[in-house]
């Protein structure tokens, strides 16, 4: 199977179309971190390139066009197609990175969970914090998938979550996704 081989057409208009998934994405992301529930909004609301139908990607989508053979470690720039434009943020170690971006996909971790998570994808650094390294490091690389609340305040997790410290990003990046009909 080819997936993950993408065939991208720069639409010149501010759209790109990955031809082998049938899928068109905005070549820019949207220029700030959004709680889950804002980004959502923020993609169905949107009016561009004479569409009206965008929407979040889901999980799967976004991996689609996370290239691996990128990353701020190896060429400096965040793991996508230099087609599209990554906004560059700082991140919990005081690097220039690149942002998560939100998928529509609620993360459920147990039975009787509640969905208050949604599942992102990292196009830049998969931050921890590890003690024992120093501080705050890549742990899972880019094109990490994980999955933080939907809602709160990132500043309640000041040494991430969990045995990695992962970083908690609640304010993450939105990369709008349309279907070509």
């Amino acid at each position: 199977e080819n997936y993950g081989i993408n065939d991208f057409t720069n639409n010149d208009d501010g759209t790109v179309t990955d031809n082998a998934t049938g899928l068109m994405w905005k070549k820019n992301d949207n220029g700030g971190g959004l709680n889950w529930k804002d980004a959502l909004a923020y993609a169905e609301n949107i009016d561009f390139a004479g569409y009206s139908d965008w929407r979040l990607p889901n999980a799967k989508e976004l991996q689609s066009i996370v290239d691996y053979s990128r990353s701020p470690e190896t060429t400096n720039s965040a793991a996508i197609d230099p087609i599209f434009i990554c906004t560059q943020i700082t991140n919990e170690a005081d690097k220039i990175d690149y942002p998560c971006y939100w998928s529509s996909t609620t993360h459920v971790k147990w039975a009787g969970d509640t969905g208050e998570a949604a599942t992102y994808v990292s196009f830049g650094r998969a931050m921890g914090f590890m003690e024992m390294l120093g501080g705050w490091v890549d742990v899972h690389g880019a094109g990490a998938q994980r999955s933080d609340p939907k809602t709160g305040n990132p500043e309640n997790y000041p040494n991430g979550h969990g045995p990695q410290g992962d970083a908690i990003r609640i304010y993450n990046y939105v990369r709008c996704v349309r279907d070509i009909q």
